[in-house]
C-alpha cells in the first residue's frame, strides 16, 4: 500500500477532506508535525513514501530564522524535488514549495480571509492532472486564508489566479503543485479557524458571520474541487510509483 508523507505546520490545519479522498485511493499516510521539531527524513528514506503533501499554517515561508526546523523542511522538500516525487502544497505549503523551486515569497497586498473566486488558465489547466476535468469557463468559489503571496518559479507555470492574488495555483515540472487556498476545509475547520482567529479577522477588517453564512452554501462545491484535484494527484503517485517499481 502506497503511503504518503504529510508535514503539518499547525494543530488544526490537518487533512481535512483529504484524509477521505486519501483513504478511498487505498493509500496510507504519515504525518510529521513540524510545529514539534521532529526527526525530518533522510533523502534514501524519503524514497519510500509515494508523495508529499505539505499543509499550511500560520508561519510565514520567509521565518525560516524564526522556526529552525523549517530549513530542514525545506532540505525535505528540495530533495522531494530531486527525486521527482509528486509534491502537492497547500497555502503555507505552496509558499514553502515556490520557495524551494527558488522564487520570491513575500507579503501580498491585503489579506485574503474567507470564501472568495478564483479563475482557471485554460492552456495549462486542460493539461493538467488535478484541473483537466474542471469547468474552466466559469469561476470557482474556494475558501481562502493569506496574507503571503510568491512569483512563480523558473519552468514553472500558472494554474489559477484572482483579482487580489495572481498566484492562486501553479504547477512546477509536471510533478508538483501548490495551492494557495485551501481545498481541504470541512465546516468543522471553518468554525475552529474562525474561533482561534477573531484577532486576525479584526485587523484586517474581515466580517466573521458573512463567513459563517456563506459556508453551507460554497462548502459542497468545495469538496466536490478537493476530490477532482486528488484524483489527479493520486494518478501522478501510481505512476510515480509503477516508475520506481
Amino acid at each position: 500500500m502506497t503511503q504518503l508523507l504529510v508535514i503539518q505546520h499547525a494543530e488544526t490545519e490537518g487533512l481535512g477532506t483529504l484524509s477521505r479522498e486519501i483513504e478511498k485511493a487505498g493509500m496510507t499516510t504519515e504525518t510529521l508535525e513540524a510545529f514539534r521539531e521532529p526527526q525530518f527524513p533522510s533523502g534514501t528514506t524519503l524514497e519510500g513514501y509515494g508523495a508529499l503533501i505539505i499543509l499550511g499554517g500560520p508561519q510565514s515561508a520567509t521565518d525560516e530564522g524564526k522556526y529552525p526546523w523549517m530549513r530542514k523542511e525545506m532540505m525535505v522538500i528540495r530533495e522531494a524535488l530531486r527525486q521527482k516525487k509528486p509534491i502537492l502544497g497547500i497555502c503555507l505549503g505552496a509558499q514553502l514549495l515556490a520557495k524551494a523551486s527558488g522564487a520570491r515569497v513575500f507579503k501580498g497586498s491585503k489579506k485574503e480571509i474567507g470564501w472568495g473566486w478564483i479563475r482557471f488558465d485554460d492552456w495549462f489547466s486542460k493539461r493538467n492532472p488535478l484541473t483537466f476535468q474542471l469547468d474552466l469557463a466559469r469561476p470557482h468559489t474556494v475558501f481562502h486564508w493569506h496574507g503571503d503571496t510568491f512569483d512563480f518559479p523558473v519552468e514553472g507555470y500558472r494554474l489559477a489566479w484572482n483579482e487580489n492574488y495572481p498566484a492562486q495555483m501553479f504547477g512546477y515540472q509536471g510533478n508538483a503543485i501548490g495551492i494557495q487556498f485551501h481545498p481541504e476545509m470541512t465546516a468543522d475547520m471553518v468554525t475552529e479557524w474562525l474561533r482561534q482567529g477573531k484577532e486576525e479577522l479584526k485587523r484586517a477588517g474581515v466580517d466573521e458571520t458573512r463567513i459563517i453564512k456563506e459556508t453551507p452554501r460554497y462548502l459542497p462545491e468545495l469538496e466536490k474541487l478537493c476530490h477532482k484535484f486528488f484524483y489527479g494527484f493520486a494518478s501522478l503517485i501510481r505512476e510515480n510509483v509503477r516508475r520506481a517499481a
